[in-house]
C-alpha cells in the first residue's frame, strides 16, 4: 500500500476524448508518479450507443499494448476499467463484468447529465443490491445543478456505493465547497484525477490531497486512501 490511487484517468492513447498519443500517456504517467501516484486505473469513455462492449474491449486492448511497451517500471501500475455512461437496461446487461475494474466487481458509472428519473435510480439500486457490484459513480458534483438531483445523490449515498470526486474539484473555489458536501456525504469518497492530457486537464492529484488535508484533516484522508486501495484487485492489497 505504498503510494496513491487514481481511480479516474483517460491515459490510454486513441481511445476517447483523453490522450492522443503515446507520448502524451507516457507524460501524464510521470506526472502522476511525481505525484505520489502507484496504482492508476485505466478509465476510458464507453458508450454502448456507440460501439459493443466486445469492440471496446478490443479497442482498448490494443491501446494498452501500444503504450505497455513504453511503459516504464517507475511509472504507475495501470488497470484497466472504463468509464461506463449510463444505458437504459444497464442494470440487466451481461457484460458489465467486462467493464469493470479488472479483476474486480468495482464499476465506474457516469450518471446522465440530466434531473434523473425514478426508474434510472432504480437501475442503480439494482446494480448494487440485487447484482451486488460496488459502483463508483464518476464526479457527482457535475450532476449537482439543482436541488432535486443533490437529493437523488442523497439518496443514493445510503446505499453501499462510492462517489469519485474529482481532483480539479476540490482545487476550484466555485466548486470546493459542493466537493466538500460530497466527500462528506457517503462514508466511503474516491478521489479522481479525470486527467485527460497535459494542458487544461492535466492531473492535479497532489494539489487536491493538500486541499483535503487542510480542510478535512489527516485521519480523513488516510482513511480515504485506505478505502480506495480496498477496491483494487487483491494482489494490490
Amino acid at each position: 500500500m505504498e503510494g496513491f490511487v487514481d481511480f479516474h484517468a483517460h491515459i490510454l492513447p486513441h481511445m476517447d476524448d483523453g490522450s492522443e498519443c503515446v507520448e502524451v500517456s507516457l507524460g501524464l504517467g510521470q506526472a502522476l508518479a511525481r505525484q505520489g501516484i502507484s496504482v492508476v486505473c485505466a478509465t476510458s469513455h464507453f458508450y454502448r450507443n456507440r460501439q459493443s462492449v466486445q469492440q471496446f474491449l478490443a479497442c482498448r486492448q490494443a491501446a494498452w499494448e501500444a503504450l505497455r511497451h513504453v511503459w516504464t517500471p517507475d511509472l504507475p501500475s495501470v488497470l484497466l476499467g472504463a468509464e461506463v455512461a449510463f444505458f437504459q437496461g444497464i442494470g440487466d446487461c451481461l457484460e458489465l463484468d467486462s467493464l469493470c475494474l479488472e479483476g474486480t466487481k468495482t464499476l465506474l458509472l457516469e450518471m446522465p447529465f440530466s434531473v434523473w428519473c425514478d426508474w434510472e435510480l432504480e437501475e442503480v439500486i439494482h446494480l448494487v443490491l440485487d447484482r451486488e457490484y460496488q459502483i463508483i459513480l464518476a464526479h457527482p458534483e457535475r450532476y449537482c445543478f439543482n436541488s432535486m438531483n443533490r437529493r437523488n445523490l442523497e439518496k443514493l449515498a445510503q446505499l453501499p456505493l462510492r462517489l469519485q470526486i474529482n481532483a480539479d474539484t476540490v482545487l476550484r473555489w466555485q466548486t470546493r465547497k459542493t466537493g466538500v458536501w460530497l466527500l462528506h456525504l457517503q462514508g466511503n469518497p474516491v478521489l479522481g484525477s479525470d486527467c485527460h492530457n497535459l494542458s487544461a486537464r492535466s492531473p492535479h492529484l497532489a494539489q487536491a490531497r493538500d486541499v483535503i488535508r487542510k480542510k478535512l484533516g489527516v485521519s480523513f484522508l488516510r482513511e480515504m486512501d485506505c478505502g480506495m486501495w480496498e477496491l483494487l484487485p487483491a494482489a494490490f492489497q
